[in-house]
């Protein structure tokens, strides 16, 4: 089957490889959502000489406005409008008579003759129709008349899931494409659902959506690896690189599992994933550090506090640095692109600071719990050692870190607590390491300049 990108990889990959040729596809949304520009992106990434693009505006926005708003987006490229883009406004002919719009179309097709078009509003020009059976009518003319000619067609208009049912469009669409936008907290976050796409192998679900200079950007919802995870009769044991914690789990925690590390703040969670990544880094293994709360000038000036130059631990070959601020948290853009980089750059040992901030990007416990665990998966396939941060504010209790579902995925628990007399002292315990004996008394955790010890 022959496909048009939607001019963002991300994007094609849901759609199973872009949209396909020929057909008829609906670019569903409220106000805002981002359909006019997902639709002039994808007209100016397939326009060529050879296929020739038509872009009919109807009522909802003006020639001049979709036009002059073109201009703040990278992917426009001006030299091809009136070549190889062409727009077509057609509001004032239709107010006074909708009913010639088939007429117009086959006009405006018999003159450009288009390998694209696009129809916005197209919904517009239904809500000007006097009843539902002349609109029916007009579309099955329209729609006809399509499908004959060799092209692609996009109608473009603000729909809503409860019409999907009730109007005749979605019957004759061989493809339609959801856009959304929700409030969550103080930001709106934007996400697109494929509801039908004919001949596909489409990637179910709500996908993230951004909206920048470049377009619509979109994020593959993060599912769990296809391959299960593999634990091999032969185990290799890593070194944490903090004195005293190895021998605690035999001589050291298993490769490709995960650890949870919990405690209050101020235990020492960040001290023990940086000296987890450091020892990687003396091994010739590369990390990477995922953090939302310390951006890249913090985290120098706690790796100077803990005795290590920075130009010695971070860059190529040593451990990344992939920060994201915990207001714009969105976890499969996160997901995603911790994968890109562990496979890109041959990543062993991966530390998150910390799991909370993805369980507020989440939004809800059972969207957090199953992409926690596609997460940890993903690292076991690839036999990634992972240090998993979170902060706890309660004791630990039988069942579990209260109010942390990452507990029962790790393969092993470190608590961390601080004992606040005349002096602050701090101490780790292991709480679980599957497959490994452990030492579970508790034991001092000191926290010095240059290191991080247990017990002494």
């Amino acid at each position: 089957m022959k496909r048009l990108t939607s001019g963002n990889a991300e994007l094609d990959a849901i759609l199973g490889g872009g949209f396909p040729a020929n057909a008829i596809h609906v670019l569903m949304g409220a106000p805002g959502t981002g359909k006019t520009i997902l639709a002039e992106q994808l007209c100016f990434a397939n326009a060529s000489p050879d296929r020739p693009v038509l872009y009919v505006a109807t009522f909802s926005e003006p020639l001049q406005k979709i036009v002059g708003f073109l201009q703040a987006f990278n992917f426009a490229k001006l030299e091809k409008l009136g070549t190889q883009i062409v727009y077509e406004y057609v509001g004032e002919d239709l107010l006074t008579a909708p009913e010639r719009f088939p007429q117009r179309v086959q006009e405006l097709l018999t003159r450009h003759r288009p390998k694209i078009i696009v129809i916005d509003s197209f919904k517009a020009l239904a809500d000007l129709m006097p009843d539902r059976s002349a609109w029916r009518r007009t579309l099955d003319a329209v729609a006809g008349m399509l499908s004959a000619y060799d092209t692609t067609t996009f109608l473009v208009g603000e729909y809503t899931s409860d019409m999907l049912t009730q109007l005749p469009e979605f019957a004759v669409a061989d493809g339609v494409i959801d856009l959304t936008r929700e409030e969550r907290g103080s930001r709106d976050e934007r996400f697109l659902r494929v509801l039908k796409l004919r001949g596909s192998d489409f990637l179910a679900g709500r996908h993230p959506v951004h909206i920048n200079s470049d377009g619509i950007q979109a994020y593959r919802r993060f599912l769990t690896p296809a391959a299960p995870p593999e634990y091999r009769p032969v185990f290799e044991r890593l070194k944490t690189g903090i004195s005293g914690l190895d021998s605690m789990v035999a001589t050291g925690f298993l490769r490709g599992t995960a650890t949870l590390v919990a405690g209050p703040s101020g235990a020492g969670k960040t001290s023990l994933g940086i000296h987890f990544l450091r020892a990687g880094v003396a091994e010739g293994e590369p990390g990477l550090l995922v953090g939302f709360q310390e951006n890249p000038n913090q985290l120098i000036r706690a790796l100077g506090s803990l005795g290590s130059e920075h130009g010695a631990l971070l860059g190529p070959g040593k451990f990344d640095h992939f920060y994201t601020s915990p207001v714009e948290v969105q976890i499969d853009h996160v997901a995603n692109e911790i994968t890109r980089r562990i496979d890109s750059h041959g990543v062993k040992r991966v530390v998150i600071d910390a799991v909370s901030d993805l369980e507020q990007g989440a939004g809800d416990h059972l969207r957090f719990r199953d992409f926690l665990y596609s997460l940890t998966q993903m690292f076991a396939v690839r036999n990634v050692t992972s240090m998993l941060l979170v902060e706890a504010t309660g004791l630990f209790q039988q069942q579990g870190i209260s109010g942390h579902t990452v507990s029962y995925m790790s393969d092993n628990i470190i608590l961390l607590e601080m004992l606040l007399g005349d002096d602050l002292s701090r101490t780790i315990r292991i709480i679980k390491s599957r497959g490994s004996k452990h030492d579970g008394k508790r034991h001092p955790l000191r926290i010095t300049q240059s290191a991080v010890e247990v017990g002494g």
